[in-house]
């Protein structure tokens, strides 16, 4: 059992079996209609969009009849979007030993 923190989900449902290019293709969908409607999504600037697929079915349904759904976390109308300034200067990411104040190396001397 995992614990999954909540989260406000887009979820889009359909049919068939779950292959990878499937859910790729359902994945598009969901994030090209997100875009046409102007929602955000709950998602660092530039980080990969995650996803959740859900299954209903046991393995033997046909597909035709089989119900699965892939869900995107969304911003919710009162949450406020961050400027990509704000995600990157709030970025946890300075973990990685990253400093600021070194200079990159350069083969011209």
């Amino acid at each position: 059992i995992i614990d999954v923190s909540p989260a406000r989900l887009a979820v889009s449902r359909f049919t068939g079996f779950v292959t990878d290019g499937e859910v790729a293709r359902q994945k598009d969908a969901l994030l090209s209609a997100l875009a046409a409607d102007g929602v955000d999504l709950d998602v660092p600037h530039g980080s990969v969009v995650p996803y959740f697929v859900f299954q209903y079915n046991p393995p033997y349904t046909i597909p035709i009849v089989r119900r699965n759904e892939i869900a995107i976390p969304v911003r919710s109308a009162d949450q406020s979007p961050t400027s990509l300034e704000d995600e990157w200067m709030n970025d946890d990411d300075d973990a990685d030993g990253y400093d600021e104040n070194i200079e990159a190396p350069s083969d011209v001397e």
